[in-house]
């Protein structure tokens, strides 16, 4: 979150000044689009990494899938808002849009891994956390 905090809060439109005379304007085309699709990615890896917090403390269940899926829509939204305080930047409802496009996809890739799919890399991947953190706090006397 604090990753994605900072990313938000800086912004220099004279670096794409700069770039814009002393660049192929199809690269920077292309890195435009890669620069819009980051949203999808940073706020999808946000989720991911929620979960992958959680299951160091227990199991995963609908209830809680929904609690990190608001929490990470609420902190696209916070950002969002935060942006409008930020020199050349602004509150967008379509990076909002394309925030929770991130978030929804990476739950329907975490759920369908960790509940039908636990065979797959991410499924495997996400059962061994939970079995880790449970096997440590298995030796943790009280």
């Amino acid at each position: 979150m604090i990753i994605i905090w900072l990313q938000s809060s800086h912004f220099d439109p004279e670096s794409i000044y700069t770039l814009s005379s002393e660049v192929n304007k199809g690269i920077l085309y292309i890195f435009g689009v890669g620069f819009e699709l980051f949203h999808l990615f940073q706020f999808g890896i946000l989720y991911f990494l929620l979960v992958v917090a959680y299951l160091s403390f227990g199991k995963l269940n609908n209830k809680i899938e929904t609690i990190l899926l608001i929490v990470s829509l609420t902190y696209g939204m916070i950002d969002e808002m935060h942006q409008m305080f930020v020199p050349f930047r602004s509150f967008s409802f379509t990076d909002l849009f394309k925030d929770s496009i991130g978030v929804f996809v990476a739950a329907y890739f975490i759920h369908k891994s960790y509940f039908r799919d636990k065979d797959s890399r991410l499924g495997m991947f996400l059962s061994e956390i939970e079995r880790i953190s449970k096997k440590n706090t298995e030796n943790i006397p009280y």
